[in-house]
């Protein structure tokens, strides 16, 4: 009998150390569950402001592009220019080199 009580009371224990560690379990796995949710949140806001800082960069390029390719046909005028003014001032000055007064020019 007395082989049966020391039995009794060592499954009570034992159950008593299974039911300790199912809540302390239980309470990890909330915890967990927790930290979870706050990352997934965490990672859809910050999904949601790269998009945002995506699209006003996207912008930002087309504007610039269309920018670049206005002020490389404004220059290819300023070339195109300076090569007519070179040369009427050229003709100019090969037209009146016997007064000398254009011998800088040539």
């Amino acid at each position: 009998i007395m082989r049966r009580g020391n039995f009794d009371a060592e499954r009570l224990s034992l159950q008593d150390e299974m039911d300790a560690v199912k809540k302390a379990s239980e309470k990890q796995l909330a915890v967990l569950g927790d930290m979870l949710t706050f990352e997934r949140e965490q990672m859809a806001d910050h999904e949601k402001e790269w998009k945002s800082t995506k699209k006003v960069l996207v912008k930002e390029v087309k504007h610039l592009r269309a920018q670049i390719m206005a002020l490389e046909a404004e220059k290819d005028g300023f070339a195109e220019q300076n090569v007519k003014l070179k040369e009427a001032l050229l003709s100019i000055g090969s037209s009146s080199k016997s007064n000398k007064s254009f011998d800088f020019l040539s």
